[in-house]
């Protein structure tokens, strides 16, 4: 077997020198193409994750789906008494939703209600439609109740209530045309009443497009229209809609009034001594035809 010279040797540990480290800048190559790949997807993945998106327009939305208004094409068409209580209910539900409690606001002291300031309202209102859309403040009914305007103190007393709303929503879509977007709500039932409140359902039992337009880099509410998009299972969806409408119209209170207002069956009152009367009277003699058929 032949020595290997000094030189010999000293090539050898280049060689394999040369080797390891080849086989670490390999290794290396390997992470750093496994790390950019895997930042690549979760960057891809964060620009299709529009849950914070959803969730941010389900509570621009909030207030508009809890009164479920009629479509409209523009916003001349939309009830401004509506959009004026939706933006009532939304300076409310904004409050509660950054931290705050309603006791920021100053209180009516005969009726425990608070005075909202009509400059949250029209800033709210402003946030969703945009600045063109102008409120006329004054006093006026919703179905439920009435929103009575205090020129002096510039606001509206807001009564104590419970009240929820018909619908929550949730974004299910986003879509844009010819310069729109179009987000897809799905309206949720809820359930209501003087003691208690929660939702009914879990599934939208219908669906409506609320269609924006951008102006000045912010997306404002123009319109809203039926959607294309329906309940699964719609069947099911109306039982649970008509149930929750049979549990919403039931009021208490209501039925209290009318089992008062209805007078309860009363027994007949016999006059004292009716008894001894009826006991002494003669009794009539039978008629022998009845028996007989007739005399012979």
């Amino acid at each position: 077997m032949a020595m290997m010279t000094n030189e010999e040797h000293e090539r050898m540990k280049r060689r394999r020198f040369r080797q390891l480290v080849g086989l670490l800048v390999c290794f290396l190559v390997v992470m750093g193409v496994g790390t950019v790949i895997s930042s690549g997807l979760g960057i891809v993945a964060a620009l299709f994750d529009d849950t914070e998106k959803k969730q941010e327009y389900a509570n621009k939305l909030q207030s508009m789906v809890m009164l479920d208004p009629l479509p409209f094409d523009t916003l001349e068409q939309a009830d401004p008494q509506q959009l004026k209580e939706a933006a009532i209910w939304g300076t409310i539900y904004n409050t509660l939703a950054t931290g705050s409690d309603l006791s920021i606001y100053e209180r009516d002291p005969d009726t425990d209600g608070i005075i909202l300031p009509a400059l949250e309202v029209d800033a709210t209102l402003t946030k969703l439609v945009g600045p063109n859309y102008k409120l006329t403040h004054g006093t006026f009914e919703s179905s439920d109740m009435t929103f009575l305007y205090l020129e002096d103190k510039q606001g509206y007393l807001i009564p104590v209530t419970g009240q929820i709303g018909l619908y929550s929503p949730v974004v299910e879509d986003f879509a844009r045309k010819e310069g729109r977007m179009y987000v897809t709500v799905g309206y949720i039932p809820t359930f209501s009443n003087t003691d208690f409140a929660f939702t009914a359902a879990t599934e939208p039992t219908k669906y409506m497009d609320y269609v924006f337009e951008r102006s000045d880099k912010n997306w404002y509410l123009v319109s809203l229209v039926e959607s294309e998009m329906k309940p699964a299972e719609p069947a099911a969806s109306e039982v649970v809609d008509t149930q929750n409408q049979i549990e919403a119209d039931y009021d208490p209170a209501e039925e209290l009034l009318n089992a008062v207002a209805t007078p309860e069956p009363t027994e007949e009152v016999i006059p004292e001594g009716a008894d001894a009367q009826a006991a002494a009277a003669p009794e009539e003699p039978e008629d022998p035809s009845a028996e007989t058929g007739g005399s012979e």
